[in-house]
């Protein structure tokens, strides 16, 4: 099914919505940076009633961060390795890891070889600048803070991932590696379950999700109601299962376009 235009999205699924989850680099930000307007937009949502849920490749250091100090009611971190929500009344932060200390740690030690060979192989590639703040994965930086990586040069480090029995993600700073049978979906799934004890298949008319790049696509695909701001048409030819509705405006003003969308059809009289 071809993608929509926001303007399409349910009148009666905006009145219903009770989760937001949303991608964060080039979704919500712009140009490396987040502009006010999308820190506006998460305090919109949490100010309408609906729980906002970052879900991100981002390190766990910088999520403690963004659940601490942003309007959020958890964040997914490391592509589902974790999800941590802050508790504003105990004043604790609540962490969930999918994989036990044992299996994380053998997993550092098993990305080393990774490490080693991208290093090697794909010259031009650097470790990610975050990577200190890392638990469970190995990011490869091909655009971040390097000159970007040529296609060929990026598939050559998802070559080696996949050669070393790793799973990744290529999201549009970089390529994300890790050890482990959980993705964001089952991290998504996990963290609705802990919350509310419903399961994502019982919540679907009540949840959105936003994203840019073809690393959302397992969540394109599970949820029934998928938003992508405008840059995902640089990979829609590559997308099996592409989202339901697409933003007029690209990165940030893309995101800010469909929070307003959907409050603004919140808020319409019956």
């Amino acid at each position: 099914m071809p993608s929509a235009h926001i303007r399409t999205i349910p009148t009666e699924l905006c009145r219903k919505l009770q989760f937001f989850f949303t991608d964060i680099d080039d979704t919500m930000t712009r140009d490396g940076q987040l502009p006010f307007q999308s820190l506006q937009a998460l305090w919109e949502l949490a100010g309408h009633g609906i729980q906002v849920v970052a879900v991100t490749g981002r390190p766990a250091g910088w999520c403690d961060y963004f659940a601490r100090m942003w309007p959020l009611a958890g964040v997914i971190g490391e592509n589902g390795a974790l999800y941590f929500s802050y508790d504003r009344t105990q004043r604790k932060m609540h962490r969930r890891f999918l994989l036990g200390e044992a299996e994380r740690s053998q997993g550092r030690q098993d990305l080393e070889r990774i490490k080693s060979r991208v290093l090697q192989e794909v010259p031009r590639c650097k470790i990610s600048a975050d990577q200190a703040y890392r638990i469970a994965d190995l990011a490869i930086d091909f655009c971040e803070d390097v000159d970007p990586l040529s296609k060929p040069e990026i598939e050559q480090i998802c070559r080696i991932a996949s050669e070393e029995g790793a799973s990744y993600k290529v999201s549009s700073i970089h390529v994300n590696c890790w050890y482990g049978n959980y993705d964001k979906v089952s991290c998504v799934k996990q963290f609705l379950l802990d919350l509310s004890g419903k399961t994502l298949d019982q919540l679907q008319e009540t949840i959105v999700f936003s994203g840019d790049s073809p690393n959302d696509e397992p969540i394109f695909k599970e949820f029934r109601h998928s938003i992508a701001v405008a840059n995902i048409r640089n990979f829609l030819e590559e997308l099996q299962h592409p989202p339901r509705y697409i933003t007029e405006h690209e990165a940030a003003d893309g995101f800010c376009e469909a929070v307003d969308t959907i409050l603004q059809k919140r808020q319409q009289s019956t």
